[in-house]
């Protein structure tokens, strides 16, 4: 019997975009993509690779408008990228909100 689809747990969606991003390790900035995007966090392929818990800023380079600067807590590690949990929610019209 194929198994359902399963669904998507997540309570704030992502918009998959491939932006620049530069983090802020203390004092060392790392070049970087997003993976996804949302308000609240954002996945990240980066070559700085804080512990998790540990806080960085990012400045988010959308193809529209302004950088976005954001302070972060570096949440876990996947396969595909660093995730951060912003310290305050960003608005931008490209991210969807749910």
């Amino acid at each position: 019997m194929p198994m359902p689809p399963q669904q998507n747990k997540r309570q704030h969606p992502r918009t998959r975009v491939a932006w620049p991003i530069v983090v802020k390790v203390g004092t060392r900035r790392y070049l970087s993509v997003s993976v996804d995007i949302s308000p609240h966090g954002a996945k990240v392929r980066t070559k700085a690779l804080p512990k998790t818990g540990t806080t960085v800023e990012l400045e988010i380079v959308p193809p529209e408008g302004p950088p976005l600067k954001v302070g972060a807590l570096a949440w876990r590690v996947d396969t595909n990228g660093q995730a951060f949990l912003f310290s305050q929610d960003i608005q931008h019209p490209l991210i969807r909100v749910v």
